[in-house]
């Protein structure tokens, strides 16, 4: 079980991500094959599951909040411990905490591959567009990228 199931049920996981993707009430209801009546009473409480599973992930790790859009699954903060800015994103992995850095040790980093994978799905389920060039950046650089894209977002 990862912590936005003990959340969000399945299926308002799946309507948060349909919503997230742009599909209105009703396109979510049919392909559901559920009322629009049905729709909107899950919808209505998704945001307050959304920033409860927010909040308890910043708490259980020490960071101050600054900023939360639950409508994204993001919450920027202030990590006491380690003295620097965090995201924590939710997405169909769960919970993910980027920290910002400039270690930029990818070359020896034996999670490259992975890393970079990861950064690349967060960016998109953020809505986050990367050219061509940045998404050949370093995980290191294209993660300081992302972090300064999300921010001027918010």
């Amino acid at each position: 079980m990862s912590l936005h199931n003990g959340y969000l049920t399945n299926r308002q996981f799946n309507i948060w991500n349909m919503l997230r993707e742009g599909l209105s009430q009703s396109e979510i209801a049919r392909r559901l094959n559920i009322t629009r009546q049905a729709v909107n009473q899950m919808i209505s409480s998704i945001p307050e599951k959304i920033t409860m599973a927010l909040m308890d992930a910043a708490k259980l790790n020490r960071i101050e909040p600054r900023y939360i859009d639950n409508k994204k699954g993001i919450l920027f903060g202030w990590s006491i411990d380690f003295q620097t800015e965090v995201i924590i994103a939710l997405n169909s992995e769960g919970l993910q905490i980027w920290y910002q850095h400039n270690l930029g040790n990818c070359k020896i980093c034996p999670n490259k591959r992975e890393c970079k994978r990861n950064l690349l799905k967060n960016a998109k389920n953020l809505g986050i567009t990367l050219k061509w060039r940045e998404r050949r950046l370093s995980p290191s650089k294209l993660s300081s990228l992302i972090f300064s894209k999300i921010k001027a977002e918010s």
